[in-house]
């Protein structure tokens, strides 16, 4: 102990040599960086993993596995699609591995190497203190943690933003023009890989003008190029291709615009950490009394920090307004300022509601400029006060991040995040023994259902299928594991209705959630149906057979369907109309009618087909007849009866029955 502190006595005094000086700061930036690389990469799979994360993920797994390049991204908030970009970044994980952990982890990368670029800005210019106190204070910000841990196009404009400010420091003081190519470049593109990466086209103008780049019109021309090739396959598609999106955005700029000072707010709150809770644990979340006045106080003291060091910096500015002296110093001086008032001046205005990650882009920024102070402040004491302070309010906030990223991982919080990626990750897994797995979930379209999405993306290089189980239940005619995401998910309850044996596993979520549930069958037929005679439909379904019973108080009409070797494609909803004896003839409306979509993408010859219908007390008396038959959606082309006397198109009648008792 002696040692360290005769060392850190040398350090302050600046009387060490090169290689203590070396080891010390070593030691200090390991420091920030496990810290960063243990929030941002520690607990793996405690992430969101819903619809918006499966949705980039798929998409970025078509461009790195299939070849399909991607000229759209997602649907933003603001009801158009994003730019391309952020799936392109994506991809390349994805192209190591299809497991999305993998694209998680990259994720926390990226961020952890923005705190060494931070650490690296700040000592270029203000010395080690600063570089500590900024690397350290940007490592535990419960914001840019949080932000650091998803498959979320956001989460990637820190590491940009760190990555443009560099460029840019280094272009303007060393002029380089490479480095101002890419400062041009990235000031353009953080904008397609999320909407709100535009904060940093201000910023970029203002250091154009402060330190007339334009002499430099060669890099400026160059990096202006380059954003909008990497624009052009997005607007291209626009132009030529998507109508709706061009209707989309019609009407996005026919909206009024409104003024709100909420975007200053919310890039306060971030910069100070505050009310981060929401994210992770949810709106009701409160911290035990001791820790809530500690983290007021970090709060208070980064505020204070952010304040003091952008009011310095402010002033050198103004101080050097007419010497615009271009050493790395004043140009990061002279960026900075602009940096963080770029982001809430571009949503003072907008056509929709600013949210708080629209501000991700500054926070380095603020980071830095609390980091300055201890660059900035004279005397050994004063720096290592101010250092002393941030490295304090670092820890504070770190803490209880690390605490609520173990609570989310054990159990549900009203409000927090959705289940965790490790856990249906485990299912996925668990399940992985070489036999076909079929999922049952709500929806079967990825672009839409959540679980749909994630499932595919779990499972894709192996062999699955995705069913809606809210209406339907597949069975192969081979072994297989049929997975429901919800034991109340009315395909679960119909395999259990239906006998078909097998294991059934059950996969738990967190406490406060229901398991996932899986059933591995061999194939057999199910039971407790009324056999029909086989009636084919022209799509390769077959009726086998039927029945009527009552499940929640309300009539439940269930048919077994085989699917033969000849499938027409399309995709096919059932119509299930029920019928009194006294609407039976003469062309009367039925008295209830149902339709339900079928998975028809997912069949295969020889599966079993098991869909229902669910009917409230009709008013009327039995005897009660069920007409079904099958039809093309949005086609909406009935699929004719094979090899039938009379009209082909007319339904199959199952009945008479009477209604269930209770």
């Amino acid at each position: 102990m002696r040692r360290i502190g005769y060392w850190i006595g040398r350090f302050l005094g600046q009387e060490t040599g090169p290689r203590t000086t070396f080891i010390l700061e070593g030691l200090a930036l390991a420091g920030a960086l496990a810290l960063a690389a243990l929030l941002r990469m520690g607990w793996p799979g405690v992430n969101s993993f819903s619809f918006d994360e499966a949705r980039v993920s798929l998409m970025a797994l078509k461009m790195a596995r299939q070849g399909e390049f991607a000229r759209l991204g997602m649907q933003s908030s603001t009801g158009v699609p994003n730019f391309p970009a952020a799936v392109w970044i994506f991809a390349l994980p994805y192209r190591l591995s299809a497991d999305p952990l993998v694209a998680t982890l990259f994720v926390g990368l990226l961020g952890t190497s923005a705190v060494a670029g931070v650490w690296w800005l700040a000592r270029r210019a203000w010395g080690p203190w600063a570089a500590l106190s900024a690397a350290t204070l940007f490592a535990a910000s419960p914001f840019a943690v949080l932000y650091s841990r998803s498959i979320w196009s956001q989460d990637l404009l820190p590491p940009l933003a760190v990555l443009w400010a560099a460029a840019g420091v280094v272009g303007v003081s060393r002029q380089k023009a490479w480095a101002v190519a890419l400062h041009i470049f990235l000031a353009g593109f953080a904008f397609q890989v999320h909407y709100a990466g535009i904060a940093l086209v201000p910023a970029t103008a203002w250091l154009a003008v402060r330190y007339r780049l334009w002499r430099q019109w060669r890099a400026l021309l160059a990096g202006g190029a380059l954003a909008a090739l990497a624009a052009w396959p997005f607007v291209y598609t626009i132009w030529c291709c998507a109508p709706g999106v061009q209707a989309d955005l019609q009407r996005l700029w026919q909206q009024p615009s409104q003024t709100s000072l909420a975007a200053v707010r919310q890039l306060g709150q971030l910069g100070i950490g505050a009310n981060w809770e929401r994210l992770l644990l949810g709106n009701r979340w409160v911290w035990d009394p001791p820790l809530t006045v500690a983290l007021g106080i970090a709060s208070l003291a980064a505020a204070l920090l952010i304040g003091a060091g952008l009011a310095g910096l402010t002033w050198r500015v103004w101080r050097d307004a007419r010497d615009a002296q271009q050493d790395w110093r004043s140009v990061l001086t002279a960026l900075l300022p602009a940096w963080v008032v770029s982001a809430p001046l571009v949503f003072l205005r907008s056509k929709t509601a600013p949210l708080p990650q629209y501000q991700l882009a500054a926070l380095p920024a603020l980071c830095l400029a609390a980091g300055s102070v201890a660059g900035l402040v004279r005397g050994r004491r004063w720096r290592l006060a101010v250092t002393a302070l941030a490295v304090a309010v670092a820890a504070v906030q770190a803490a209880p991040v690390a605490q609520g990223l173990g609570v989310v991982a054990r159990r549900l919080t009203r409000g927090g995040i959705g289940t965790p990626l490790g856990r249906p990750r485990a299912v996925a897994q668990g399940l992985m023994d070489g036999r076909p797995i079929v999922v049952h979930t709500h929806g079967d379209m990825p672009e839409f259902f959540g679980d749909a999405a994630g499932f595919s993306v779990l499972l894709w290089d192996y062999p699955h299928r995705i069913v809606d189980g809210r209406s339907a239940l597949l069975v192969p005619d081979e072994a297989a594991h049929l997975l429901a995401t919800f034991a109340d998910l009315p395909a679960w309850v119909e395999a259990q209705a239906s006998g078909l044996g097998g294991q059934v596993r059950a996969f738990p979520r967190r406490e406060g959630e229901p398991p996932y549930w899986a059933l591995t069958v061999e194939g057999a037929d199910p039971s407790g149906f009324q056999p029909v005679e086989p009636l084919a439909l022209a799509n390769g379904a077959q009726l086998q057979g039927w029945r009527a019973r009552l499940v929640g108080g309300r009539l439940r009409i269930t048919t077994w369907w085989k699917i033969g070797e000849l499938l027409a494609p399309g995709r096919y909803h059932q119509f299930n109309h029920l019928r009194s004896a006294r609407r039976l003839e003469g062309g009367a409306e039925p008295t209830a009618g149902y339709d339900v979509p079928l998975s028809s993408h997912a069949w295969q010859a020889g599966d079993t087909l098991i869909t229902w219908a669910d009917f409230d007390r009709p008013d009327e008396v039995g005897p009660f007849w069920v007409d079904v038959g099958m039809y093309t959606w949005p086609e909406v082309e009935r699929s004719a009866v094979l090899d039938r006397l009379g009209d082909p198109l007319a339904p199959i009648r199952l009945g008479p029955f009477d209604y269930p008792d209770e």
